[in-house]
């Protein structure tokens, strides 16, 4: 029997609220923690759909030789996007996504005055709210939330989205341009891309909608020097304040994300 497999890339960021949301509709799954030696899934035939975890990694750190199965994780996700297998990639995982899907990411940035000028690196750590822009706001997966959700982000880095390759022979203008087989289904003020669907069975969030109040703690324990150098020195007050203003609706919204990707991938 196929299993969804979630890949968990370190201890202190796991699955969250995923795990009994999957159990209540029955639906068998194993946590694999490949910090810890456990193996990346190679035959997809036993793979049901495959959950690819937030890390404090960066897609140039692939072939880092203390981390041998970031190589092994990209090459199963790129079979997967070759034959449109069903995968859910939230944080570096949907980095990863959009990196197997042929696209670029690089750091969230906003570009100088002139073309010459260097870019302002704009990191996003904290709470935030996102919105879901038409077309692809109005999506299966999102179908429930609304503008100004709020969602729980920490990255530096952001991805481009990814596309079709173009046809061999494509129309000619007045033709209207071929299909880019993406959709942009969340955006942020700090960061435009930040939730995508490409070809039916991919998405990638790039922040945090599966939390539970204990992984926020973990995590702002974890990464407390990035959190401060993004908010300022008070940030770990300031997130554990605005997570007691936020967590109730947080995870109500958070919940229905999951449930949505359930539901419309069928994977009961």
């Amino acid at each position: 029997m196929s299993r969804l497999i979630i890949l968990q890339q370190v201890d202190y960021i796991g699955p969250g609220r995923i795990v009994p949301v999957l159990r209540d509709y029955g639906i068998p799954l194993e946590i694999r923690h490949l910090y810890k030696g456990d193996e990346v899934p190679t035959d997809l035939d036993e793979v049901r759909a495959i959950v690819v975890l937030d890390a404090p990694t960066s897609i140039k750190d692939l072939n880092q030789s203390d981390k041998p199965y970031l190589a092994k994780e990209l090459e199963t996700v790129t079979r997967m996007v070759t034959h449109n297998r069903k995968v859910l990639g939230i944080g570096f995982g949907a980095q990863l996504l959009a990196h197997a899907a042929g696209a670029k990411v690089h750091p969230n940035a906003k570009p100088g005055a002139k073309p010459e000028d260097p870019v302002t690196p704009i990191p996003e750590f904290g709470w935030g709210p996102v919105n879901f822009p038409f077309p692809g706001g109005t999506e299966p997966i999102v179908t429930g939330l609304m503008d100004g959700a709020p969602m729980f982000h920490c990255h530096v880095d952001t991805f481009d989205l990814p596309k079709l390759p173009p046809p061999a022979n494509p129309a000619p203008p007045p033709a209207p341009p071929p299909p880019t087989g993406n959709a942009l289904l969340s955006s942020s003020k700090l960061c435009k891309n930040q939730a995508f669907r490409f070809k039916t069975r991919l998405f990638g969030f790039q922040y945090h909608f599966e939390f539970t109040r204990e992984d926020i703690e973990k995590v702002l324990d974890a990464e407390k020097d990035l959190f401060e150098k993004a908010l300022g020195f008070a940030a770990v007050d300031q997130v554990k304040r605005e997570t007691e203003q936020n967590y109730v609706r947080y995870e109500r919204l958070g919940n229905k994300i999951i449930k949505n990707w359930v539901q419309f991938l069928h994977l009961y």
